[in-house]
């Protein structure tokens, strides 16, 4: 009976990672964490360049000068009269 093998082959065991939610999640699995890491890094950094330029875009625009008088409903027939109410 020494020659029995068991039902299930043995794996080595990974080293564990430092920061371990899960028996399954190992060291060599960091690499599924990369694109959450980028994506924390880079949106506040895109956030704030967007509000940025948003800002210096409000402070530095000159609209009043560039546009012409406001618009009305009656100017698009400005040979048409009002109409008469009887």
């Amino acid at each position: 009976m020494s020659n029995v093998y068991p039902l299930a082959p043995q794996t080595p065991q990974a080293k564990p990672a430092p920061i371990e939610f899960d028996d399954d999640l190992t060291g060599r699995d960091a690499w599924m964490f990369t694109p959450l890491v980028a994506i924390m890094i880079a949106l506040p950094i895109m956030v704030s360049a967007l509000f940025a330029f948003s800002a210096w875009h409000l402070a530095h625009r000159d609209e009043a000068a560039r546009s012409g008088p406001p618009a009305t409903f009656a100017m698009r027939w400005p040979e048409a009269s009002l109409p008469t109410v009887r």
